[in-house]
């Protein structure tokens, strides 16, 4: 799955960094002796002195060869829209005239705010009503999953079949903040305030519930095998969940604010995160619950993270920040290697 941040999220989630960057000048990240995380390049244009655009989607094409994000293609560029490159020498490849929130796993389709759309036309394959809070693909691409932000009553989570634009699914008492769904396709996972639920996402049925958190549950990713969950919340929060036993395996209290959507390497035995108040990625070992390193990404935001196919690199978008003006090397891709 891609690893991205709807739009919605990202206007309040800046608002939290902003808060939370107080903290970050009294006491910013202590730096790792021995990095595994060893930046490797930039990849993109960046924003002209003056301008300022807010980056926050990265993902990986599923071989690898191509990265994708919601930054500039020149570097006037701030319409947030999506933007392909190469990969290997940073080439740019072309744009979208579409702003993302999510991108299906094999890259055949991207949702935005309003719809769903072929990654390789642009050509819009159904429409997304305006109470859609937060958009989210099985990993067949068969359908996408929405949290519908309304008053009253009616199901809070639909569940859309992408070739036929039907509902297959509705249910659930309240619009969660954070969705997502297993590699058995059958599983969804939905973030609440205070509570991970998981549901049977073609019958309703509540099958677990994950409480706990404290906060408002704003990421959630399942491993790549299905048998983990990690759960971010808005306050620096990061808790993983064994699925089928229902138990806490770790939490993790990352220094910063809003967590973005975790990112599972592709043997299931770290996730990375990016903190937007401290502009920080963060990689842990799953195993251990520990913190094995972080890196610097930019001055505020760090909105996501994906890992490459192999798991030897990891990538974030860089947004730029405060500390700095104007926006210290803001729009850019940042490529981390990875070490074993």
């Amino acid at each position: 799955m891609a690893a991205v941040t709807p739009h919605t999220r990202i206007e309040s989630a800046v608002l939290k960094a902003i808060l939370a960057f107080a903290i970050f000048l009294q006491a910013a990240p202590a730096t790792a002796q021995n990095h595994v995380l060893k930046f490797d390049k930039e990849i993109g244009v960046g924003w002209r002195a003056g301008k300022y655009g807010w980056m926050s989607f990265v993902s990986f094409s599923p071989d690898g060869t191509m990265v994708v994000s919601d930054g500039p293609s020149t570097p006037d560029d701030i319409s947030g829209n999506l933007t392909l490159w190469n990969f290997a020498d940073g080439q740019f490849i072309k744009q979208l005239p579409a702003r993302p929130s999510d991108i299906s796993r094999d890259w055949k389709f991207y949702a935005t705010d309003h719809e769903v759309a072929e990654m390789e036309t642009g050509k819009p394959l159904i429409s997304l009503g305006k109470d859609v809070f937060v958009k989210a693909f099985s990993p067949d691409s068969r359908y996408v999953v929405e949290s519908i932000q309304r008053r009253g009553h009616g199901p809070h989570i639909r569940i859309v079949e992408l070739a036929t634009g039907k509902q297959i699914s509705g249910f659930g008492q309240h619009a969660p903040f954070a969705i997502a769904v297993s590699p058995d396709d059958a599983t969804l996972a939905s973030g609440h305030w205070d509570v991970v639920t998981l549901w049977d996402m073609f019958t309703g049925q509540r099958l677990a519930v994950f409480p706990g958190f404290g906060r408002y549950v704003d990421g959630l990713s399942f491993s790549p095998d299905g048998t983990l969950l990690a759960a971010a919340t808005d306050a620096g929060g990061l808790q993983i969940w064994d699925v089928h036993n229902h138990s806490r395996l770790q939490s993790l209290d990352i220094e910063g604010s809003y967590v973005s959507e975790p990112a599972f390497s592709p043997d299931g035995r770290l996730v990375a995160v990016g903190v937007y108040g401290t502009g920080t990625v963060w990689l842990i070992d799953i195993s251990r619950g520990k913190i094995i390193d972080h890196q610097k990404v930019s001055d505020l935001g760090c909105g996501s993270v994906a890992f490459s196919p192999d798991g030897r690199y990891l990538i974030t978008p860089s947004t730029g920040g405060l500390v700095k003006w104007p926006y210290d090397k803001g729009g850019t891709i940042r490529v981390f290697r990875v070490a074993p």
